[in-house]
């Protein structure tokens, strides 16, 4: 079966243009000439893609679907579970508001549900708003589906695939930075370790995170195995994490942790309350996600902001664009910027340390 490198070779143009020319981008600045002669090598090759299948190449398709654009949300958390998660809560806003402003209806589809029964469930959609970390075995099973998707806070490295993610290990390596500036040299970690939502057995990733903070500690001698705590995502993950810790021995804690989310921060930060453990005299902390209560906590939370509602939207406006032109087979990766917000909570390094 031809590729678009063998037609690419035989038009003498680059991969990117040939995808451009056969998926019918209006926005590509090429000739006529360039663009009959792509056509014409595909042609001889008998190279097929989506839109020849509907409709043969050469003819353009239609720009919008019949009727109103109906979306669907395939979500790995249950409805519940996502409550107790602004990070993701917050991302699902995204996606409604985009859709509102849009016009498309969207649809949830929670992932208690067995995914085998999405190819029924999907029946009547144009595409699917795919949320979490799914296993490899999952992310295939969807992209075989007859409707396009589009992955939000998962990276699918997979050449037709779009996705929309944040650079967790470049936002956690600012954090870390952060705190190495201001003198920092003993810091600890509280939060996910590895991705065990992903449920490929023995596969689980590390959190890019979490795993950034290894590096850092193997190169700059930040901590001991003592002062990493692994943990859930919640609030009391976090106060037990830190208590625990506490009371292994007080004296000895790190003057600075990195937690990996808001929610665990909060507790946290309680259980270095109830132990009159002073922030940020003491011990400085720096969490993740900016979750508009971490201005409101007392101290304020220095954490890094993720713009989680501009992932939801830019998400669906991915989704938009394929359901009403067609497929990209080259595939969309969107990379989210993050930014670190310093508050109250963190400080330089202070003479009381230990």
């Amino acid at each position: 079966m031809p590729t678009l490198k063998d037609i690419a070779q035989e038009a003498e143009v680059s991969i990117s243009t040939v995808s451009r020319v056969l998926n019918y981008d209006e926005t590509l600045s090429v000739s006529e000439e360039t663009r009959r002669k792509i056509f014409e090598v595909a042609e001889r090759m008998k190279y097929t893609t989506v839109k020849r299948k509907n409709g043969g190449i050469g003819r353009q398709p239609r720009k919008k679907a019949e009727g109103p654009i109906r979306l669907g949300m395939v979500h790995w958390m249950s409805a519940y579970e996502e409550l107790e998660d602004p990070y993701y809560l917050s991302i699902r806003f995204g996606v409604e508001k985009e859709c509102r402003q849009s016009g498309a209806q969207l649809e949830r589809i929670f992932r208690r549900e067995d995914l085998v029964a999405l190819k029924t469930l999907s029946e009547g959609l144009h595409g699917l708003i795919v949320l979490g970390h799914f296993s490899s075995q999952e992310v295939e099973h969807m992209l075989e589906l007859p409707v396009p998707c589009v992955f939000l806070d998962h990276s699918v490295e997979r050449m037709g695939a779009d996705y929309v993610v944040i650079d967790l290990a470049r936002a956690a390596a600012d954090a870390l930075d952060y705190l190495m500036d201001a003198g920092h040299r003993h810091i600890g970690y509280v939060g996910m370790g590895r991705d065990e939502q992903a449920h490929d057995a023995g596969l689980a990733e590390l959190d890019a995170r979490y795993e950034t903070f290894l590096q850092y500690k193997e190169q700059h001698g930040l901590c001991t195995s003592d002062d990493v705590h692994e943990c859930g995502g919640t609030a009391a993950d976090g106060f037990r994490a830190m208590e625990a810790a506490i009371l292994a021995g007080s004296e000895h804690l790190p003057t600075a942790f990195f937690i990996a989310s808001d929610s665990v921060a909060i507790g946290a930060l309680k259980a270095l309350e109830q132990h009159r453990i002073a922030v940020p005299e003491r011990i400085s902390i720096v969490g993740f996600n900016d979750i508009p209560t971490a201005e409101y906590l007392t101290p304020s939370l220095t954490t890094v902001k993720t713009y989680t509602e501009l992932m939801g939207e830019t998400g669906v406006q991915l989704l938009l664009h394929t359901v009403r032109n067609g497929p990209n087979e080259v595939g969309r990766k969107v990379t989210i910027p993050t930014e670190l917000m310093i508050r109250n909570s963190s400080a330089p390094l202070h003479t009381y340390t230990q």
